[in-house]
């Protein structure tokens, strides 16, 4: 590698200046000692330019010459601003039961003998999948073999809910144990295998005491759920122990110390579902109605009913909880049917997709309700070679070519009483 040539140093110049003041001085004195010697000349700039060519290398890049610069101009530079928290939002769509009794079952099986549902919510899809987290309660045990009844479904119902946009999975239902709890944990297994958080049926004693918590942009959401009991042939299934580790009974105390232990493990957010009432009820029992005034400050943002095949009312209350925060509670005491076959024993085959929005705030620890919005949905059935079904927006004005004219002032009728019932106090209705 070739060495880098060295510049011209201050030191080199002083000694040449020293070197022609000495010859100089010497040129000054030496006429005087020497006496007139005439004929002796010296030509100093020659004797300069000599000097300097022998100091310097040949190809040396000259000195340029300092010339001071006149009024700068100083340009104060601003400080870099310190980036301030945002506040954060979390949207939450949360949907009524499912479950598939003969007739719904039999509307997905395919010619190769396997059950594919995805047609039924191929329409409403888009409507589930808009929120950051949606929720349905599955009121029914999976199966992947062909033991079918009506709370034993086609595993397949589950690669459905997910390819529509379904997150989290409820199974805190009386239903839970109809297929033993072998059922409970083959459905939870599969659940999981499938993508989906899971809440409400519990493997052991740590799930159970082990709420669902996840993070979604930066908030920390806890999900509980609760259950009046078992249906007369579930509470015959297992053990004492099982039944005892399998769901959540609804208590007043259970509730809130599991609300309390998810503050204290970080949940900014905290639901509750409850699956409560009478099927048959088209409005809230007395007892529930007392529960919720009882629970509705234990530090809970959300209390979901279902259950009841009808959609019930819905409210907010701004309420001081014990946590010391005061909150605007939001409460639905039924979602109604998401997607059951309930003919034979309601008229009433509505139910409503719930939204609901929170933010946190920057230095909060809890959430504030910033948003809700309902959309009404019907259940279209018609009949060819067996029954087919649809989950649809009830206040859609595109009428389905498969909907006889019948049925689609019946559903008009539907979405305009509800639109009554619920009003707009809680929650804006979307018509689709």
């Amino acid at each position: 590698m070739a060495k880098r040539k060295r510049p011209v140093s201050f030191g080199t110049y002083f000694m040449l200046a020293i070197t022609v003041m000495t010859v100089g001085l010497g040129a000054w004195i030496f006429p005087r000692i020497a006496g007139d010697l005439e004929d002796v000349t010296i030509n100093t700039a020659a004797l300069i330019q000599a000097l300097a060519a022998t100091a310097a290398p040949p190809d040396a890049t000259p000195i340029a010459e300092y010339h001071p610069v006149q009024n700068i101009d100083i340009i104060p530079v601003e400080p870099t601003p310190t980036p301030q928290p945002q506040a954060r939002t979390v949207s939450i769509t949360a949907g009524g039961q499912i479950w598939l009794d003969s007739t719904l079952r039999r509307s997905g099986l395919q010619e190769s003998g396997a059950h594919n549902y995805d047609e039924i919510f191929e329409v409403i899809a888009p409507y589930m999948s808009r929120a950051d987290v949606t929720m349905v309660t599955l009121e029914t045990t999976v199966t992947g073999e062909a033991s079918y009844d009506t709370y034993r479904a086609p595993v397949s119902l589950l690669r459905t809910l997910n390819g529509a946009g379904v997150d989290i999975i409820n199974l805190g239902t009386e239903r839970i144990l109809e297929s033993g709890f072998a059922g409970l944990e083959y459905t939870r297994q599969a659940a999981e295998q499938h993508g989906f958080d899971v809440t409400g049926a519990n493997r052991s004693k740590e799930e159970q005491e082990l709420p669902l918590t996840f993070e979604v942009n930066g908030i920390k959401i806890a999900v509980l759920s609760y259950t009046y009991g078992f249906s007369t042939t579930g509470g015959r299934q297992g053990t004492k122990e099982h039944r005892e580790i399998a769901v959540n009974l609804i208590d007043e105390q259970r509730i809130r110390q599991d609300v309390r232990v998810a503050r204290e493990r970080g949940a900014n957010l905290v639901i509750v579902n409850a699956h409560w009432g009478k099927r048959a009820a088209t409005k809230p029992a007395t007892d529930i109605t007392r529960l919720v005034d009882k629970i509705v400050d234990c530090g809970a943002d959300a209390i979901l009913g279902t259950h009841p095949t009808s959609v019930h009312k819905m409210e907010r209350r701004h309420v001081a909880c014990v946590d010391g925060v005061t909150r605007d509670v939001f409460i639905a005491y039924s979602l109604g049917d998401l997607l059951v076959n309930e003919r034979s024993t309601s008229a009433d085959i509505i139910g409503v997709l719930l939204t609901l929005q929170f933010t946190l705030d920057p230095g909060a620890e809890s959430v504030r309700l910033t948003g809700a919005n309902y959309l009404p949905t019907w259940q279209m059935r018609w009949e060819r070679d067996k029954f087919y079904y649809r989950i649809l927006p009830a206040g859609t004005t595109n009428q389905p070519s498969e909907m006889t004219n019948t049925v689609y002032r019946s559903m008009r009728r539907a979405y305009e009483d509800l639109l009554k019932k619920l009003g707009s106090d809680a929650a804006l209705p979307i018509a689709e």
